[in-house]
């Protein structure tokens, strides 16, 4: 095989492994990758090189945007897709459409960590949170309360989380 070739097919398993690695065809991964480019909305990304002295989370996205009835709409669709057969942890309703909620997305086989979708629609602001895990869901809490000591610096900005 000559180099081209080589070269060639070991992008091809770099990127498959990137593939792997991403939140596996959720179709809230659209949502921040949509809403994510918009003005006045926050996108935050967080691997296990940052997280990974302080909790067991491996993966954080939070997307925060001015809240849009039609962005909310589309996000609570995404959440409900991808939400087959997993479990509602916790939901509150306010007039008929959810206001909050932490949903645990079904297991993954052959993968040991968990996947949670946490949603928030209160004006002014919507946040949706992805999180991979290490933990089952009764630990969901405790891991959310490390990272209220976790803070990142963007543009020489410190942001808490």
């Amino acid at each position: 095989m000559d180099t081209t070739r080589k070269i060639i097919v070991l992008l091809c398993l770099l990127a498959s492994c990137g593939l792997a690695n991403a939140q596996g065809g959720l179709r809230v991964d659209g949502i921040f990758d949509g809403y994510g480019r918009q003005k006045g909305a926050v996108l935050i990304e967080l691997a296990k090189d940052v997280l990974g002295r302080h909790t067991r989370i491996s993966r954080y996205r939070s997307l925060t945007i001015p809240v849009d009835s039609a962005a909310v709409r589309t996000t609570l669709d995404a959440i409900r897709t991808d939400l087959k057969n997993g479990t509602v942890l916790a939901e509150s309703q306010k007039d008929g459409m959810t206001e909050t909620g932490y949903y645990h997305l079904s297991e993954k086989t052959g993968r040991p960590e968990n996947e949670y979708i946490l949603f928030s629609a209160k004006s002014p602001k919507m946040t949706l949170i992805y999180i991979r895990g290490d933990f089952p869901p009764s630990r969901l809490e405790d891991e959310l309360g490390k990272l209220k000591d976790l803070f990142i610096k963007v543009d020489n900005k410190r942001i808490k989380l």
